[in-house]
């Protein structure tokens, strides 16, 4: 059988299609055939600039994936041909006794010194068919949905599961509470939606530009939902919102700059749950920004806590199958309009998209 790949040369360069044979799958393997990747705004940095994780190029990216399982291995019984499956970006290290990632472990992956990634360490799904290890199939991120379910959802399972994460890590933070999201991209879209569906008192999104902001309130607002502009106000008017309490319980940093930071510890109060879900990185790595912090007084008895999500584990993924496969996101189609559709010949084109000011979702179609 023949591969499609597209392999990025370099970081700003061309994605080369290479056709190459791939085999049957071995014992405990499965082959599957890729339906639908979406586009994350990590894959914009890694076209733009690299990523220091990625050793080697070129490289095969694209980690948001929906594929159809075409074949099994001897041995395999938790798939079969024609399942739909989604995956997880974080996947375990391939060491079966690893305390965070093996048969008897943790699950807590991305805390594993020898974490890897699909689209990093391990080849991404910008390609038409994969082999999935044994290891991959027993212990990864592969779940099985309803045939009647939208690839188009399916492929969302990643992004969703990274925001389940942060949401989910403090019990008894969103239902009936004040969430304040900061930024209007995808990340802050879906942690909308699920903070309706878990019943969040009012919802709070913060965002610079007016275009985006104004699409994620005309599509996926309700009686709960507060637009505001970040501006030299935007402190006082975010607190002003949050009444009739006094500050946010809830804040998602969803902007991979500095200045979220920032702007996201002036909206923290008493018992208010803060999740730095947004790192900030380029190609010269992780840039340092300090905040003093009170143990005592804010931590201790303001009941404050400082959290960060960095990718999600299988709690995060069972979570997003959940809400994926129950059909609970009324709106999830809204996430990528005509202009965020491309077919796997765009891949760059689908990426440019991904990265302008006023982009949801962006799904690549390899049907």
């Amino acid at each position: 059988m023949k591969n499609s790949i597209y392999y990025l040369d370099k970081p700003g360069g061309e994605f080369k299609l290479k056709e190459e044979s791939i085999s049957t799958p071995g014992p405990g393997e499965i082959l599957l055939r890729t339906r639908r990747t979406s586009v994350c705004q990590s894959d914009v940095v890694i076209y733009q600039h690299g990523l220091p994780r990625i050793k080697n190029w070129p490289a095969i990216i694209l980690h948001e994936a929906c594929c159809t399982v075409e074949a099994v291995g001897e041995g395999v019984t938790k798939f079969k041909p024609g399942d739909l499956v989604g995956l997880g970006c974080d996947i375990p290290c391939g060491d079966l006794d690893c305390i965070y990632c093996g048969r008897d472990s943790t699950g807590d992956w991305t805390s594993c010194p020898n974490t890897i990634a699909t689209g990093h360490e391990f080849p991404g799904f910008a390609r038409s068919y994969a082999i999935l290890p044994a290891w991959f199939v027993e212990l990864g991120p592969v779940k099985k949905f309803n045939d009647d379910i939208n690839p188009d959802h399916v492929c969302q399972m990643e992004p969703l599961a990274c925001t389940l994460e942060g949401m989910t890590r403090v019990n008894r933070c969103i239902e009936d509470r004040v969430v304040v999201l900061i930024g209007a991209g995808s990340q802050s879209t879906y942690a909308l939606q699920c903070a309706q569906a878990m019943g969040a008192r009012k919802i709070i999104v913060v965002n610079r530009g007016a275009e985006r902001l104004n699409r994620v309130l005309r599509d996926f607002g309700d009686e709960r939902t507060v637009g505001i502009r970040w501006d030299d106000q935007v402190v006082e008017n975010v607190l002003k919102a949050c009444k009739p309490f006094n500050e946010p319980h809830f804040i998602m940093m969803n902007v991979p700059h500095q200045s979220g930071y920032e702007l996201a510890v002036k909206l923290v109060g008493y018992n208010t749950v803060l999740d730095a879900h947004a790192g900030v990185k380029g190609a010269m790595g992780k840039p340092p920004i300090i905040h003093e912090l009170d143990l005592n007084n804010d931590v201790h008895y303001k009941l404050q806590c400082y959290q960060a999500t960095h990718g999600s584990s299988m709690h995060g993924v069972n979570l997003a199958f959940d809400m994926i496969n129950q059909r609970r996101l009324k709106l999830i189609d809204k996430m990528t309009d005509d202009s965020e559709r491309f077919s796997h010949h765009e891949i760059k084109k689908a990426i440019s998209r991904a990265a302008d000011s006023d982009s949801l979702k962006v799904i690549i179609n390899w049907d």
